[in-house]
């Protein structure tokens, strides 16, 4: 660029008085060489005529030269003119030139928008007309400044005045002189800023400074591990949950890879795996193991993101991720809960039955006879009441470890109930081995438990025994059989054993004139819901009701569920007695609601045998259909056993209910459940923690350790935990403690009729309007 400045800068008298100095010293230099050096005149007539040549063709080619240096730089100055000339039209502020008198000699297309005008009615405008100074008297004097001389520019606010609408636009104006350069006279420069659009930038910085120093406040007081890297995985920075997660600190592994804390439990095909989804889509998530610091190795829930330029190129990965052994370590406790009895260690009712069922089908294959033998403690409630509940677990459990050790190789062994275990007695030739089987057990169950300070406790038991295929067929003829055959047992004595038989069939008999008085009773009306109150932990209110149907026979009187519950599931019954139940409490329900009571959940119960062989969930919306009872105040409460059986039939029917709204709750969980994978499949809003596992609380640590792992693991589910059978303060203090959300039982309130419920919520009422006057 220097050349083409100097040939440009040029004067053409200068250009000429050098060309004729160059032309003179050639001609009277050339002259004096040759008349010195050639003296021959005919040579030097030659010379003469070269010399005039030579200098022809080197003054040719240095005008060749300049002027090509000069056609350059012309180039160079008209590119960088119309660059100048793009970027002033196009530019976001206004430009304009303007005359001193104040007329507008140009103006670009952001100007002429700011004023509302065309460019041509732009250039019949005066500047000062339209873009008014704040302070007049200061413009004036600025300008005189800038005409002197004394400064080069100034900047005042002014306000543009719009053609179109006449609002004035604050807007920021800056003023500079451009001086007179050949015919061109000087003028103005103006460059004009929309001062809201200037507010409006600024305010977005501020926000987006404001937006980045909230991000990083979440980052580093997140509870998630966080670790930024390079596009070349190099650590770029991790936030305090990481380091207090892993145990490095953050120079320790700043330009270090991730591989440092790589725990060697993931093969090649893992990592392979996640960064090719990685690649794919950008993101990953999965559980990993990784190692601390300390070299412990633990579970961690990962999500792993790739970040992107606007060129689609990766430049950093964050990763964020949540240490996940305590959820593990109750994923455990969970899994050994659902196949095992807590106290005892045994196979539960639901997981001894499943072992029942296989060695039944093995059996029907090979023609093995079977036996079950139901073991029912002798007077066990009276351990209970003479030494305590937790004396009382002590000897279950020693009880249980004497009847382990005194089975044989292939037998099985299950707790069914709180004083009841359960035998399967394989590889029998006869009945008498069986019998054999239960004198053996019989008397390891009768080996005292004594404790540490000599307390000597003896527990006796008596043996129901049901043979395969002799006597029952299926695995629930086979524990019906053994349990009708316990009772035969304890009739002839304590310590004694029975195997079942036809005589037993009386209890059959029983059972079917109840059947047929139940039928009436439903027929007759004789059946009516009572209503235990399920009341809000944190508020101590009430929130809503278990539904609970009771049998008010004209000569009996009440007769206890117990008794004809389990004939109505038996009998078929309990498919009409289910619809009704639904259509009453949902006729309850809607009646409560045109009375003026507040919205209650109302929970009711529903049978297995109801839950399987019905269409429950078309009978639930018939119900509310006819009522006109929100299905969001309807809870159906389905026992474990009933999740259980045919699991996928199961979870189409929750999920018909789902859709119709109404809620659902797993009743008694904590009792045995076959697999917690499967339970997460289900669409469930509630978990009700068994009373058996409230009862001895808080003397039982075992009760405790386990309703607290059931209440976190529901609200890591995200579902409300409900507490069933509570009955005592402390009860309900550990249940505060620990979070549960609701509970039910004597402490609050027997289950009483629909009447006497309306009493205790009016009651409630005026309580709270008392409180709050």
């Amino acid at each position: 660029m220097g050349n083409e400045g100097y040939a440009s800068s040029l004067v053409p008298w200068r250009g000429m008085l050098l060309y004729l100095v160059l032309g003179v010293a050639w001609v009277f230099a050339g002259d004096v060489l040759l008349a010195h050096w050639v003296t021959d005149p005919a040579l030097l007539t030659r010379f003469q005529t070269w010399k005039g040549w030579g200098y022809v063709a080197l003054t040719s080619g240095l005008a060749w030269w300049l002027l090509r240096r000069m056609r350059r730089a012309e180039k160079v100055r008209m590119a960088m003119a119309q660059e100048l000339t793009q970027i002033v039209r196009h530019a976001p502020a206004g430009f304009a030139r303007v005359a001193l008198d104040g007329r507008f000699l140009w103006a670009n297309t952001r100007l002429c928008d700011l004023l509302g005008a065309e460019p041509v009615q732009t250039l019949s405008l005066n500047f000062r007309d339209v873009m008014i100074a704040q302070d007049p008297d200061w413009a004036a004097s600025q300008l005189e400044r800038l005409l002197a001389g004394e400064i080069d520019h100034y900047v005042g606010e002014r306000h543009c005045l719009r053609l179109d609408n006449g609002r004035r636009v604050p807007v920021l104006c800056t003023v500079t002189l451009a001086p007179e350069v050949g015919d061109e006279p000087a003028h103005l420069v103006c460059v004009v800023q929309d001062l809201d659009e200037i507010k409006a930038a600024r305010a977005a910085l501020q926000r987006s400074e404001a937006r980045q120093r909230l991000a990083a406040t979440v980052v580093d007081n997140t509870m998630e591990g966080v670790v930024v890297t390079d596009a070349h995985s190099r650590i770029l920075s991790v936030n305090a949950a990481f380091t207090r997660l892993l145990g490095y600190t953050e120079e320790e592994l700043l330009g270090k890879t991730p591989r440092v804390f790589k725990s060697g439990r993931h093969d090649k095909a893992f990592y392979e795996a996640m960064w090719s989804a990685l690649t794919e889509t950008g993101y990953w998530q999965g559980e990993i193991w990784n190692r601390r610091k300390n070299g412990e190795i633990f579970p961690e829930h990962m999500s792993l993101s790739a970040v992107r330029d606007p060129a689609g190129e990766i430049t950093h990965y964050v990763c964020m991720f949540t240490d996940i052994s305590e959820e593990k370590a109750q994923q455990r406790q969970l899994e050994y809960l659902a196949h095992n009895d807590p106290l005892t260690g045994l196979s539960n009712r639901t997981w001894f039955g499943h072992q029942l069922e296989l060695a039944v089908q093995e059996a029907q294959g090979s023609g093995e006879h079977i036996a079950v033998l139901l073991l029912n403690l002798d007077r066990f409630k009276d351990v209970n009441d003479s030494y305590g509940h937790a004396t009382g677990d002590e000897v279950l459990k020693h009880i249980a470890r004497q009847v382990q050790s005194a089975l044989r190789p292939g037998d099985v062994l299950g707790r069914m109930a709180g004083d009841e275990l359960a035998v399967v007695a394989r590889n029998l030739r006869h009945a008498d081995g069986a019998a054999a089987v239960a004198r053996h057990l019989i008397r390891a169950v009768a080996e005292p438990w004594r404790s540490p300070d000599g307390l000597e406790v003896v527990a006796g038991v008596s043996v129901g025994i049901c043979m395969f295929p002799e006597h029952a067929g299926t695995t629930e003829l086979l524990l019906q059989g053994a349990h009708a055959a316990v009772y035969g047992a304890k009739a002839r004595g304590r310590g004694a054993w029975c195997f079942f038989h036809e005589a037993m069939t009386q209890a059959a008999r029983e059972r079917l004139e109840l059947e047929s008085r139940l039928r009436l009773a439903l027929a007759q009306g004789h059946l009516q819901m009572y209503y235990q109150p399920q009341i809000d932990i944190a508020t101590g209110r009430i929130q809503g009701a278990e539904a609970l149907v009771r049998w008010n026979d004209p000569q009996e009187g009440l007769i206890s569920p117990a008794r004809f519950i389990p004939v109505a599931e038996t009998s078929g019954v309990i498919g009409p007695l289910g619809e009704w139940v639904v259509r009453e409490v949902c006729r309850q329900g809607q009646q409560w609601r045109e009375a003026g009571l507040p919205p209650l959940n109302l929970a009711l119960n529903v049978s297995p045998r109801q839950f399987h062989l019905t269409d429950l969930a078309g009978c639930t919306a018939a119900a509310l259909q006819a009522s006109g009872f929100p299905a969001a105040l309807l809870e159906l409460e389905i026992t474990e056993s009933a999740l259980a059986e045919r699991t996928e039939e199961a979870r189409q029917v929750l999920v018909r209910l789902r859709e119709l709204g109404v809620r659902i709750a797993v009743d008694d969980f904590g009792t045995g459940y076959s697999s917690l994978a499967q339970l997460k499949r289900f669409p469930i809003d509630v978990l009700k923690i068994d009373q058996g596992f409230i009862r001895d609380i808080p003397q039982s640590e075992d009760d405790m350790a386990i309703s607290a792992a059931i209440i976190a693991m529901g609200h890591s589910m995200g579902l409300s935990v409900l507490a069933e059978g509570v009955e005592t303060e402390g009860q309900l203090a550990f249940l505060r403690e620990r979070g549960c959300d609701s509970y039910q039982g004597y402490l609050c309130s027997r289950p009483v009729p629909a009447d006497e419920f309306v009493a205790l919520l009016r009651a409630q009422a005026e309580s709270a309007a008392t409180e709050q006057g």
